[in-house]
Order: structure tokens, then C-alpha cells, then sequence
């Protein structure tokens, strides 16, 4: 049995002949061995294996299971072709044509493969360094970290056939982005010192734009700083609310900067209180008798003085002008004095004005009553389809408001109406 005809890289080739009087096919002495040169001059050298037909010459069945040995083979590489290739009874026959072909793309694909598993690695290799790079505690230890990396990252890079312009390109690239990342993690830490460090040791690495970004978030870093000290001193220093600390903090520093982390500091603090507050309002007008709610409001952060203190006072006692309009109104964007102003008319029982405290209060912490927007909304589609009058929908919505802050609760409020129209 012949072996196929192969030749190695940069080797002139020349199709295999075999003498008539030769007693058997010739053995040829060497191995194929494909290159993507070899690949190059592929259509060649298929036209030079492949013999003349004679007329009337036809293939047998072996020379045909062999060939579509070799094509079921062919996704499974070089070696598997190689193995089917032994069946291959002459250097000059269509299977061993095909084989050629079907050689030099398996070989093609395998060294693509190749190339691609090195290109991830290298990829994977380069984010690892900038991560461990990111954790170096100073810029002494990053630049001592990526002195000792980096000439192996090159050696391997030019390995891969990257040239040496791209190699020093990627290598700047891995300096300029693990520096980034260590002022990064830095900040996040509050270790600003060590932040303003690496910065300084490579901001030769950063472009203008990113010299500009780490300029500016480390300035913002070290003003939140300084603002939280001034918050958490003014805590001593004040009542302890939100409105006194913001003064006293803002009294203490000039530095823009810091003013504007100290204003959204208070701005958070104010939304927390307010949702206090509405809680604290909700459990007041969840009270049973006067004297329930007179012993909520005593364990509540409310302050009893003001319409809060008239509420509980006044708790269970029904408004002498009632408006249901006139509640629904405030309850999606009533003021703190809109409130007040309505329970002080008669038009709003205590019962109500703590509810719209609560509702305002909700607003205040950016929490709106979303859900109890759409439920009035679906009320007003029911109503319509049952040519309910606007007072008789007014009254709806504000039972269903009053009965419970939770959804589920209004929603079964609403139902218990709903009965009352449909007997």
C-alpha cells in the first residue's frame, strides 16, 4: 500500500509518479506534512494528482468508502484523516486528491485554533494582571509588581506573533489600566494618600481625559470625607435633625466641593426622616381610641405640638365640614400647611389629617403612592360604567384611602363597596 505523497514548509513539491513495470504502487519515504504554504499552491498540486480519466474508467466501491471515509473524518482533524488516509490504495487517485484537500483545511483550522487559544490567554493573562495589579497597597509596589510581570507578558505576546510595536503598546495599555485601578480601589477604600500616590508615579500613563476623570474623582473622594467628619461632629454639636446638622456642617468649610457632599448628605438625611415621619403618622391614624393614639404619639418621634397635637386631641371626632374632594386633592399633593389649613376648616377629620401627613410625608422621602393613584384611577373607570356621581366617587376613594395603607386592604375595602352597588 503507497503512503500519501507529503512534503514540509518551503519544500518545491512534485506530483508522485508510479513507473508502469514496477511490480507494485512505489512507497514514498516520507510523511505529508501540510503547511498553510502548502494550502497556498493547493489547487495546483490537486491538478497535478489527478490522473486522466480513460473512457469508460470507473471508480470501485472501496475507492468510494474510502473517500467518504476521509470527508466524515475531515471535522475531526489532521490525525483522524491522517489514520483514515492509510487506506489510500494509490498516490494518483481521487481519494488521494481528496485527502490533500481536506488535509490542508483541517490544518488550516487546527493552527486557527491555536492562534485563538493563545490570543485568550494572553487576554486572560493581561486582565489578571490588572486585577492583582489593582490590589497593590502603594504606587511603589504596583510599579515593583508590573516590573517583574511585564517581561514575561512581552516575551509571551511576541511568541504569539504579535509584533514588537503592538507588544509595547499593550504593555503601556497594562500600566496605564492597572494604575486606574488601583487609584480606583483606593478610593473606594478612603485611601486617598495612596490614590494621590499612584496617580503622581504614573500619570504619564493617562491620557488627558483620563488625568482629568482621576483628578476629579479623587477630589470628590477626599470632599466626601471631608464632609461625613463635618456631618458626624455636627451631630453633637446640634438637636441631631437634619436641618440643624446641614447648618452647622455648612458653617464649617468654604471648599465648594465639600459643600456639595455635605447637601446631599442632608438630602438623604431629610428623605430618612420623612419616611419616619410617615410611618409615625400611619400609626397614629391606625389608633383605635383617642387615648390609643394619645400613647402612640408619646412613644412616636413626632412632636406634640401644632395640628398634631389638636388631631390626637380631637381623634375620632368626624369633620364638621367634611369635603371627600377636598382630601383626595391633598392626599396626592397637599402641602404640610395645605393639610394643616384643611383640618383647622373642619373640612378633614384628625383621623384624615394624619393620613395626609403620612401621604406627604411619603412624597417628601420620594416615595409616592403609586398604587393608590391607579386604584382611584380604577375607581373612576368603575363609577363612570355605574353612572356614579362625582361626590358619590369622591366618597369611594376616600374610604378606600383612609381604610388601610396597605394595597391589599384597600383592595378588599373596595370590594365591601362595590357590594353596596350591586344588590
Amino acid at each position: 500500500m503507497p503512503t500519501i505523497p507529503t512534503y514540509t514548509r518551503g519544500e518545491q513539491y512534485s506530483a508522485p509518479r508510479v513507473l508502469k513495470n514496477a511490480p507494485s504502487p512505489v512507497r514514498l519515504k516520507e510523511a505529508y506534512q501540510n503547511t498553510l504554504q502548502a494550502a497556498g499552491e493547493l489547487g495546483q498540486t490537486v491538478a497535478r494528482l489527478l490522473p486522466a480519466k480513460k473512457e469508460g474508467q470507473t471508480q470501485n466501491s472501496g475507492e468510494i468508502k474510502t473517500r467518504q471515509a476521509l470527508l466524515a473524518a475531515a471535522s475531526d482533524g489532521v490525525q483522524a484523516l491522517d489514520k483514515v488516509a492509510e487506506q489510500v490504495q494509490n498516490a494518483n487517485s481521487p481519494a488521494a486528491a481528496d485527502w490533500v484537500l481536506l488535509r490542508a483545511s483541517a490544518l488550516a483550522r487546527e493552527e486557527n485554533a491555536q492562534r485563538q487559544q493563545a490570543s485568550e490567554a494572553l487576554g486572560q493573562e493581561k486582565n489578571l494582571l490588572v486585577e492583582t495589579g489593582s490590589f497593590a497597597p502603594s504606587a511603589g509596589a504596583l510599579e515593583a509588581y508590573l516590573n517583574e510581570q511585564l517581561p514575561g507578558y512581552e516575551s509571551r505576546l511576541l511568541s504569539a506573533g504579535v509584533s514588537a510595536k503592538s507588544a509595547q503598546a499593550d504593555l503601556a495599555q497594562v500600566r496605564g489600566v492597572s494604575a486606574q485601578a488601583c487609584i480606583k480601589r483606593a478610593v473606594s477604600a478612603q485611601n486617598y494618600q495612596a490614590a494621590q500616590g499612584v496617580y503622581q508615579k504614573f500619570a504619564g500613563s493617562f491620557s488627558k481625559a483620563e488625568q482629568e476623570d482621576l483628578t476629579a474623582l479623587i477630589g470628590a473622594a477626599k470632599a466626601d470625607k471631608q464632609a461625613q467628619q463635618y456631618w458626624d461632629n455636627a451631630l453633637t454639636q446640634t438637636d441631631g435633625s437634619a436641618e440643624a446638622r446641614l447648618k452647622w456642617a455648612k458653617a464649617q468649610t468654604a471648599d465648594k466641593a465639600v459643600l456639595e457632599s455635605l447637601s446631599a448628605l442632608g438630602e438623604q438625611a431629610q428623605q430618612q426622616e420623612f419616611a419616619q415621619q410617615a410611618q409615625a403618622f400611619l400609626f397614629l391614624a391606625s389608633a383605635g381610641t383617642p387615648e390609643e393614639a394619645r400613647k402612640r404619639l408619646a412613644l412616636s418621634p413626632l412632636k406634640y405640638t401644632g395640628a398634631v397635637a389638636r388631631a390626637v386631641s380631637q381623634f375620632g371626632a368626624p369633620a364638621p365640614h367634611a369635603s371627600a374632594g377636598t382630601f383626595n386633592r391633598l392626599y396626592f399633593s397637599g402641602t404640610e400647611k395645605e393639610n394643616a389649613r384643611a383640618f383647622e376648616k373642619g373640612e378633614v377629620s384628625a383621623r384624615e389629617f394624619l393620613a395626609l401627613s403620612a401621604a406627604y410625608s411619603s412624597r417628601q422621602a420620594g416615595e409616592d403612592d403609586k398604587t393608590g393613584a391607579f386604584l382611584c384611577a380604577g375607581i373612576e373607570a368603575w363609577a363612570q360604567k355605574k353612572g356614579l356621581s362625582t361626590s358619590t366617587q369622591d366618597e369611594i376613594k376616600r374610604e378606600v384611602l383612609c381604610a388601610s395603607a396597605d394595597p391589599q386592604e384597600r383592595l378588599n375595602a373596595l370590594k365591601q363597596i362595590k357590594t353596596y352597588f350591586d344588590l
